[in-house]
C-alpha cells in the first residue's frame, strides 16, 4: 500500500511540474481554435443548413420556414414563397401530353433544389469574391433561375401503325352464322424524344424502325396483328463529364474555381430527391419466374406501380415501375437477354441502367456500381449492377421498370401479380376494338375522338379506362342513339355532378366529364380493403371516401367490356 501512495503522490507532482506548463502555454490556442471551429460552424449553419430546413420543411410553421429561409438577409419573408417555388418548378413539364412527360420524367426539375439554387445564385456571401460588393442582401429570382436551369427537350415526329385481322361474325334472315376476316389499319402520330439539355449532361437519343407480329385464333381461324413503330437504340451522353451544364452557369455566375463549383454542386445534390422510394407498399408478394428474371435478391415491394397525387401540391405523378427495397450492394440482375441501351448517371434516376430486349425495354434506378456498358450484350439473369441510393432516391433501392412500345406497364405482372383487380392502373384502350364493339350498340361513344378523350383522361389519372367505359354502361347503358337525349347525355355519360341533366353536370363537355369522373375514382378508390372488388367499392356504403352510385346493381352493371 505504501508503494500505491508513493506512485499517486510522484503522479500528481509530476503532472503538476511537467504537464500544467504545457496545458498552460497550448490552452490559447485551443481555445482561439475551438472558436474558430464553433464560428465556422454558426457560419456554415446559417448559410447552408438552415436555408436547407426550410426548404425540406422540418419546421413547425411556414412562418418558421420562410423566417429560416431568409435568416441573415433584408428580404421580406413571405409565406407563399414555398407554393410559388412549387409552382415555377412544376412547369418544366408544361405543353407535354402524357406520352411525353413518361419519356422524360427522369429529368423532372425538382422544387426544393430550385429554391435552394435560387438563393445560392442569389446571396452574396455564396459569390462575394465575385459580385458587386455593394449588393450586401438576398434577392431571390426564381424565374429567371428556372429558365436557366430547367429542361429542354427536342422531339421527333413518328408513328405507330398497326394492321390487325379481325373476325366479324354475320347472321342472315335465316340465322346461319358465318365468319370473315376484315383488316383494320391505324396510325398512331407520336413524338420521341430525340434530345434532352439538362443540367447534367445532354442526352441523343437515336431509334431505329422495328415490325412484331403476334396471331390469335378466332373462328375465322389465325389473326395475325403487326405492329411497325421506332424503336429506342441507344442514349448518348453528349459531356464526357457529368453536370458540366451546371458548372457552365456556376461560371457564368462568376465561381470560376473548380473547388468552389464542387463545394456548391455536392451540397446542391443532396436536394436532388422527387420522392422514389415513398409510396404505397405491397405486403406479401412472392415473385413468380416466368418471361423475366427478378431483377435482385429481396422481394420486399416499398413503392408499387400507378399515379401518385401529391397531398398537398394536388400534382399527379405517375411512379413508372416498382421499387425494391435492398441494402446498398445488392447485386442487380438482368431481367431478359437483351442489349444495353444505356449505362450512366441520368439525372433523379442516379446510376441508370437501361435494356432492349425483345418487345419489351427494362430499366434499372439508383444503382450504387455499374458493371456494364452501352453497346453491351447481357444474357437474363446476368449481374448488370449492385443497388444504391443514388439520384433522387429517399433509401436505398432499386427502382425497376418495364416498357412496352415506350409505355411503362405494372413490372409485377410478369412475375405473377393479378392486375385484373387493380383499377388504379391504366391500360390502353384498344380503340378500333371498343369502335365495333360499341357500335353494334349503337352507343354515342362510338367515335374516334371520344374514345381518345376517355383515354386521356384515364390515363392522366393513373385508372383503367375501361373502367370509365363500363361505367358509362351502368349510368347510361352506353348512350345508345336511340334515346332522344342523347346528344345531350354524351357530353356527360357518367353523371358528374349528380346528372347530365341539370346544374354544373349538364354544363358539360365529353372531355371534362371523363376527366371529372376519373379523378372522382382515384378519390374513392383510397383506402379499398383488399378483400372488397374495386367496382363495388365504388358504390359500397361502407366506403368513408363516399359512394358514386347508390343503386343495388350498380356495381353488377358495371362490367367492362371486351
Amino acid at each position: 500500500m505504501d508503494i500505491e501512495k508513493i506512485l499517486k503522490q510522484g503522479g500528481r507532482v509530476l503532472l503538476n511540474k511537467a504537464l500544467k506548463p504545457i496545458l498552460k502555454a497550448i490552452l490559447p490556442y485551443v481555445l482561439a481554435i475551438g472558436g474558430i471551429a464553433l464560428l465556422l460552424f454558426l457560419l456554415y449553419f446559417m448559410i447552408f443548413e438552415l436555408p436547407k430546413q426550410s426548404v425540406i420543411g422540418t419546421f413547425d410553421t411556414i412562418k418558421d420556414r420562410t423566417s429560416g429561409f431568409f435568416y441573415g438577409t433584408k428580404e421580406d419573408s413571405d409565406e407563399q414563397l414555398f407554393d410559388e417555388y412549387q409552382a415555377i418548378a412544376d412547369r418544366w413539364h408544361e405543353e407535354l401530353t402524357a406520352e411525353q412527360e413518361s419519356q422524360v420524367q427522369t429529368y423532372a426539375l425538382n422544387w426544393q433544389w430550385l429554391a435552394q439554387v435560387d438563393r445560392s445564385l442569389n446571396d452574396p456571401s455564396f459569390f462575394n469574391a465575385f459580385l458587386d460588393e455593394n449588393v450586401k442582401e438576398v434577392v431571390l429570382k426564381p424565374e429567371e433561375t428556372f429558365k436557366e436551369v430547367r429542361p429542354k427537350f427536342t422531339w421527333k415526329s413518328s408513328e405507330i401503325v398497326t394492321v390487325k385481322e379481325v373476325c366479324l361474325r354475320n347472321e342472315d334472315e335465316d340465322g346461319e352464322v358465318t365468319y370473315e376476316k376484315s383488316t383494320v389499319t391505324e396510325r398512331q402520330p407520336v413524338l420521341l424524344l430525340k434530345k434532352a439539355e439538362t443540367i447534367q449532361n445532354d442526352y441523343v437519343y437515336t431509334y431505329d424502325s422495328e415490325t412484331t407480329t403476334e396471331t390469335s385464333p378466332s373462328p375465322c381461324g389465325d389473326l395475325t396483328t403487326t405492329v411497325t413503330q421506332d424503336k429506342l437504340q441507344r442514349i448518348e451522353p453528349m459531356y464526357s463529364e457529368d453536370w458540366e451544364p451546371l458548372r457552365e452557369i456556376l461560371n457564368a455566375h462568376g465561381a470560376k474555381r473548380v473547388e468552389d463549383q464542387d463545394f456548391l454542386l455536392e451540397y446542391w445534390l443532396s436536394y436532388l430527391s422527387d420522392g422514389d422510394g415513398e409510396g404505397d407498399s405491397l405486403i406479401g408478394f412472392n415473385p413468380v419466374g416466368g418471361e423475366l428474371v427478378w431483377p435482385t435478391e429481396g422481394s420486399k415491394i416499398t413503392s408499387t406501380f400507378g399515379s401518385r397525387v401529391h397531398p398537398i401540391t394536388g400534382i399527379i405523378k405517375l411512379h413508372a415501375g416498382v421499387d425494391i427495397g435492398v441494402p446498398i450492394g445488392t447485386p442487380v440482375y438482368a431481367a431478359k437477354s437483351g442489349k444495353v441501351i444505356f449505362a450512366d448517371y441520368m439525372g433523379n434516376a442516379g446510376n441508370a441502367i437501361m435494356i432492349q430486349h425483345d418487345g419489351i425495354e427494362t430499366r434499372y434506378y439508383h444503382l450504387d456500381k455499374i458493371k456494364v456498358e452501352s453497346g453491351q450484350e447481357v444474357e437474363a439473369g446476368e449481374e448488370i449492377a449492385e443497388s444504391g441510393n443514388t439520384g433522387g432516391s429517399t433509401g436505398p433501392h432499386l427502382h425497376f421498370e418495364v416498357r412496352v412500345n415506350g409505355e411503362p406497364v405494372n413490372p409485377l405482372v410478369y412475375f405473377g401479380y393479378d392486375e385484373s383487380s387493380d383499377i388504379l392502373t391504366y391500360r390502353p384502350l384498344d380503340i378500333p376494338v371498343l369502335l365495333e364493339w360499341l357500335g353494334k350498340r349503337n352507343s354515342m361513344l362510338a367515335t374516334k375522338e371520344i374514345l381518345t378523350m376517355i383515354d386521356d383522361a384515364a390515363k392522366a389519372q393513373g385508372v383503367d379506362p375501361y373502367l370509365l367505359i363500363a361505367i358509362t354502361g351502368a349510368e347510361q347503358s352506353f348512350v345508345p342513339k336511340s334515346n332522344k337525349y342523347a346528344d345531350k347525355i354524351v357530353k356527360n355519360p357518367w353523371n358528374v355532378f349528380g346528372s347530365w341533366q341539370e346544374g354544373r353536370g349538364a354544363e358539360l363537355t365529353t372531355k371534362d366529364a371523363a376527366i371529372i369522373a376519373a379523378k372522382t375514382i382515384v378519390k374513392l378508390s383510397k383506402g379499398k380493403p383488399s378483400t372488397v372488388s374495386p367496382i363495388a367499392w365504388l358504390s359500397d356504403p361502407e366506403n368513408p371516401n363516399g359512394v358514386y352510385a347508390t343503386g343495388t346493381n350498380w356495381a353488377e352493371e358495371a362490367i367492362r367490356p371486351p
